[in-house]
Order: C-alpha cells, then sequence, then structure tokens
C-alpha cells in the first residue's frame, strides 16, 4: 500500500508521497526533488476551492457584492467605467481579449487534416513532438520531472541521427518539433545545426532550456529559426534560484545577462523568435512569483508563465494541489502587470485542477481512453521513442531509437501504429496516468468527437 504519512521536507514544507513500500527504487536516481532521492525505476516495473479570508483588490478595481438567496458572489468592476443599461446597443465591450499565446488549452482545430486523417483510419505524422536532446543537466531543479524518468549522465543523441531524424520530420510532414525533454538541450552541440536545418525544412523548432549554457556566437541561428524560446525559470532573485534551482547564486545573474542580450539582439535585427520565462509554481517559490512578474517586465521578453508542477503517478516530487489556493491572489496581481507587449499568465486550468470535483483531484478524467499520443509524440534523450513521456523506460511501449531507425520507416510500420494502439486499449488514464498530462488538452478534444452525442445539427 502507498505511504500515506505526510512528512516536512528540507524546506519546512509539507510532502506526501504514494510510493508503495515494495516498489523497486532507482540505484542512481540523480538530484534530491522536494521529496528525497527516493524514486521508483520504471525499468524494473510490471508491464501489465477557492481560498477564503481576506479579498485582495486589484489597482484600479472595486469590487460588488451581489447576494442572490444564500449565495453571495463578487463582482470585479473596472472603477472608473459605471455599469451600462442593457438594450442601448452600444457596440461590442471587448472584455474578452484574444489570447495572444493559448497556454491554457490546445490548438487541435488549426489541423483538422490530421484528425480526418486519423478518424479514417489513416497513417499520419505527428503534428507536434516533445523530444529531449540530452539525459542530464547542469542543474538540479527540486521539482524536475526528468529525475523519474531515469537520467544519465553524459547520454545524449549523436549528432548524425539527430540530423536524419529533422530530415524525416521534413519528409514526414511534422509540423513542429520542442526540444523540452528529459535533458538540458544546450548540452547537446548538435542542437544549433538541428535547428537551422529544421528552419530550411520549414518545420516550427522551440526550446525549454535554463539558458546558461547558450552559446551567444550562434544566438543568430536561434533566434532566427526557432519559434520560441522558453526560459524554466522559477524565481526573481539569487537567493531563490539557489534554493530552487540548486544552482549557484550567482548563475542568476548570468541568465539574466544572456536574456537581456538575446532579448536586445532580436529587437535590433528584427527577430520573431518569442522569448519568455517559465515558473513551475512549487510552495519553495511562492516568494519569488512577483519579483519574477518585475524581472520579465523589465528585461523586455514576451511573456512569464505560471505553471502547475507536474508530478509522477507516484507523487515522488510530493504536491499537494489544494495548497495552490493560498497563492491565488498573489498570481493575479502578477497578472495584472500585463502590458499590450507583455503577458503575465497563470495556467489557471491546471492550477486549480484540485478545486473540482474527483473527476479530477483525484486523477480521474474526463475521457477514458488516451488517443492524443500519434497527434503529440514524446522522444527520449538518448534518442528512443515513446508514445509519452511518463511511459519513458517502459519497454512495452518502446516503438524505436533514432540511433538505429529510421524515423520515416518507423512512422509508417505495423510497430508504431500497434504501440498507440495499446495505448488507448490497455492504458487507465484514471490510474496509470499522473494529473495535468502533456495529452490532456488534446484528449479532451478528441474524446468529444469520438463520441458526439445525438441530434449534432442542432448547435
Amino acid at each position: 500500500m502507498p505511504d500515506e504519512k505526510i512528512v516536512k521536507n528540507r524546506f519546512g514544507n509539507n510532502v506526501k508521497t504514494d510510493i508503495p513500500v515494495d516498489a523497486p527504487r532507482a540505484r542512481q536516481p540523480g538530484h534530491k526533488l522536494r521529496t528525497s532521492n527516493d524514486i521508483v525505476d520504471r525499468s524494473e516495473l510490471g508491464t501489465d476551492s477557492t481560498q477564503t479570508g481576506k479579498v485582495h483588490v486589484l489597482q484600479d478595481q472595486k469590487i460588488e457584492l451581489i447576494k442572490v438567496e444564500d449565495q453571495t458572489g463578487l463582482v470585479r468592476m473596472d472603477a472608473e467605467q459605471p455599469g451600462k443599461i442593457p438594450n442601448q446597443f452600444t457596440g461590442p465591450s471587448y472584455r474578452n481579449h484574444g489570447e495572444r499565446f493559448r497556454f491554457d488549452g490546445h490548438k487541435m482545430l488549426h489541423h483538422l487534416d490530421r484528425v480526418m486523417a486519423w478518424q479514417n483510419g489513416e497513417i499520419f505524422a505527428p503534428i507536434h513532438i516533445d523530444m529531449g536532446l540530452t539525459k542530464f543537466c547542469n542543474t538540479a531543479c527540486i521539482y524536475c520531472y526528468a529525475v523519474v524518468q531515469n537520467m544519465t549522465k553524459g547520454k545524449m543523441i549523436e549528432r548524425e541521427p539527430l540530423l536524419r531524424y529533422i530530415e524525416d520530420c521534413g519528409r514526414l510532414g511534422v509540423r513542429s518539433l520542442g526540444f523540452i525533454g528529459d535533458g538540458e538541450p544546450t548540452l547537446n552541440p548538435a542542437l544549433y545545426d538541428a535547428t537551422v536545418l529544421a528552419g530550411k525544412l520549414g518545420i516550427d523548432t522551440s526550446m525549454a532550456t535554463n539558458g546558461l549554457l547558450i552559446d551567444m556566437d550562434r544566438a543568430d541561428d536561434l533566434l532566427a529559426n526557432m519559434t520560441w524560446i522558453r526560459f524554466n525559470l522559477s524565481a526573481g532573485t539569487p537567493e531563490g534560484f539557489q534554493r530552487v534551482h540548486q544552482s549557484k547564486g550567482k548563475n542568476f545573474d548570468l541568465l539574466v545577462e544572456k536574456i537581456r542580450s538575446l532579448v536586445k539582439l532580436k529587437k535590433e535585427r528584427g527577430y520573431q523568435c518569442t522569448l519568455g520565462l517559465q515558473m513551475v509554481l512549487i510552495p519553495e517559490c511562492y516568494d519569488q512569483v512577483l519579483a519574477e512578474a518585475e524581472l520579465g517586465a523589465e528585461l523586455g521578453v514576451d511573456y512569464f508563465v505560471i505553471k502547475h508542477c507536474s508530478d509522477s503517478e507516484y507523487k515522488e516530487i510530493g504536491i499537494d494541489y489544494k495548497d495552490y489556493a493560498t497563492i491565488e491572489d498573489v498570481l493575479k496581481q502578477a497578472e495584472a502587470m500585463s502590458t499590450e507587449d507583455y503577458v503575465v499568465q497563470a495556467k489557471w486550468n491546471k492550477i486549480k485542477a484540485s478545486e473540482e470535483t474527483d473527476l479530477y483531484s483525484k486523477g480521474y478524467r474526463k475521457y477514458d481512453v488516451c488517443m492524443g499520443t500519434p497527434f503529440l509524440l514524446q522522444i527520449s534523450g538518448n534518442g528512443k521513442i515513446y508514445p509519452c513521456g511518463p511511459f519513458f523506460n517502459k519497454e512495452r511501449f518502446y516503438i524505436g531509437d533514432l540511433h538505429k531507425d529510421s524515423f520515416y520507416d518507423i512512422v509508417n510500420s505495423e510497430k508504431y501504429w500497434a504501440v498507440h494502439k495499446d495505448i488507448s486499449e490497455s492504458v487507465d488514464v484514471h490510474k496509470d496516468c499522473a494529473i495535468g498530462c502533456r495529452q490532456d488538452y488534446v484528449n479532451k478534444f478528441l474524446w468529444d468527437i469520438k463520441n458526439p452525442p445525438e441530434h449534432i445539427n442542432f448547435i
């Protein structure tokens, strides 16, 4: 049975994991997480509420309490704009502005050709692939999901297999690649040539990086060819950086100057690459939210996004999602720093998952099967291909290896589609998967398509 005991971690915060007593432990799990270095060895496994208390009033706002029977609701209003009288036909008010980035959702409606191919039972290439370029890192973030994926120091995708893979993606019609995998992408020297090649083939690329080792001599290659670069930074001060990323405080200053230089270069040369910051929200960085929001504005990046911390199915990182309710007003303060050129946004749908019914707070999904993996594939930093990241190292779902196989041939093979079929038929998404997985939004969309209601013409 899982250990239900709640303990304090080394930062004084509550943590609770669900690691069974008899689960095999990884011998060299990597660095310590929030909880400990006690990580399950997946390669050895079988294959079979809104915060109460004082209401925070944002600048230039007033609040109005509306009572209906025994319920009270709060309405936030612009201080200088009185309410409009209905039926005056004064034109649209545009209260709901279009989202510039749509961090908290999906974009499947823009790829209906692939959806139609899926419905027709045809072979098709992934729209997007998340992939590592390495299996190791130069920092040790305490929220790192990659640690539970068996990191391997020095392991990476070699140059020639990586470039052949990029060419195959061009032949197949893969539309985008995210170098967002289990290791730090800038530790692979082939990153820059792979990005340039993808640009020539018309494939969008992006990167999530700690930024410390970006080769500034090749910054032009990144900015000219990548669609976006996201800096994984969960601190706004050197002290917070050292605490959360387990890296020297002076590296915070180094990173800040690199970002500043990249922003300047982008503006001077007119590059379209979006530059942003991302915070993974854990109690150890609650005090850094506003500082980082201010830092992003000062640096001139395009956005600062705050996301939930993805935990494993065993909760090895030890996140209590209900605790996010204590930080909601601070997140709203940060979002209020947004300007026309700078977006600050929290991913509320997943941050507030614990406030939902048992459907999400206990892991239950709004769909019963996973159908999204053929659309959004994931590849480990050692070159091995799996349908999704949480199943890295589970040999039942192993598809192929970029060092041994042609990716073009893999996608067109029976084995590739058999593994995706196995996922959809054997995985219990309510038990086998962690909350907020990468394919979650895509699965909701596909589930609705696969299970239409009656009378669909009555829209």
